[in-house]
């Protein structure tokens, strides 16, 4: 019974020890992501350095040329090693991380954010961290590149997909986590990736349903299937993806459908249905399949009428096969 009482007072006191780890000391307070002292820290303390830390990244960041942003991380590397279990340690990987980015080197910033996010989950800065990483991976879809050996020559675009899909799994639910899902799916949609933009809108309307992005979601998925089309020698599911999609917006954004045009598209989705048919007709009498080819040929007139390509099929039926007009 004694062993287990100790061995209950040991659990006990290292669930408070690492609690204690994720709070600020006493005197601080969470203000717009940062804790900060609300009485100035005693003199030569490692609180009066985190306090000192902070002023000089404000001023780094202050500056044009962000002068002192490169020392400021080496002053927070060495505290972080002299101070290791000392509970204001999220707070100076979080100024580590903000000093790299000030000094333009983003990459670099998500060693000491990703230590937070991995080794002080608990922490009030946790979110904040996330936020900061989701700023680095829009930089880096956005076309900033990564510094390698001083020069800005490496892009980062699966690192900064990866980065995001990360948030989402951190934080699932949560407004970061909803705008990462939503700017993988914007940069698929915006590099003409349609396949990937329809099947990440998708997994985004999934998992958001009551999104305030809903509504831009449905109509980028449908516009995505149409930019998914290759053309009359293709597959048209993507076309027909498209219509349902369309017809899902127009349902519940009725003023969306107007300024997409559901009608026109619609329109547009019928007549190459027609011409796909009248290309299948001209194709099977060049190969000599005249009864085929006449089949084609009449399916365009009779479900096409109203076309320029059931007009077409006439004159080349009543051309080539006389016979097959009757």
């Amino acid at each position: 019974m004694k062993r287990l009482a100790t061995l209950c007072a040991s659990l006990v006191a290292a669930v408070f020890a690492s609690a204690s780890a994720f709070a600020a000391p006493p005197g601080w307070e969470l203000r717009n992501g940062t804790w900060v002292p609300l009485v100035e820290p005693g003199s030569g303390t490692p609180e009066a350095e985190v306090a000192q830390m902070i002023r000089d990244l404000q001023a780094a960041s202050a500056s044009p040329t962000h002068m002192g942003a490169a020392q400021l991380v080496k002053v927070t590397k060495k505290w972080e090693k002299t101070h290791k279990s000392h509970p204001l340690l999220p707070q100076v990987l979080l100024i580590q991380g903000d000093a790299e980015v000030i000094r333009g080197h983003k990459y670099a910033s998500l060693y000491p954010y990703e230590d937070l996010l991995n080794n002080y989950p608990q922490s009030d800065l946790f979110v904040p961290a996330l936020e900061r990483e989701y700023n680095v991976a829009d930089a880096f879809l956005s076309g900033e590149k990564r510094v390698f050996i001083w020069f800005r020559i490496l892009p980062a675009y699966d690192d900064a997909l990866q980065l995001l899909d990360r948030i989402q799994d951190r934080d699932r639910g949560s407004a970061v986590a909803e705008m990462s899902g939503l700017r993988v799916a914007d940069y698929y949609y915006d590099s003409g990736k349609f396949q990937e933009a329809v099947d990440t809108y998708t997994d985004f309307l999934k998992r958001y349903p009551y999104s305030q992005y809903t509504r831009k979601a449905e109509i980028r998925r449908a516009e995505a299937s149409l930019g998914n089309f290759h053309g009359l020698l293709f597959d048209f599911t993507p076309l027909y993806d498209a219509r349902e999609r369309l017809k899902t917006v127009a349902d519940a954004y009725p003023q969306s459908s107007e300024d997409l045009q559901v009608k026109a598209i619609d329109d547009r989705i019928y007549q190459l249905e027609g011409q796909k048919d009248l290309e299948i007709a001209r194709y099977y009498f060049r190969a000599g399949k005249k009864h085929a080819s006449a089949w084609y040929y009449k399916r365009v007139i009779d479900n096409w009428p109203d076309t320029s390509y059931a007009q077409s099929a006439r004159k080349e039926l009543s051309e080539r096969m006389p016979g097959e007009g009757k």
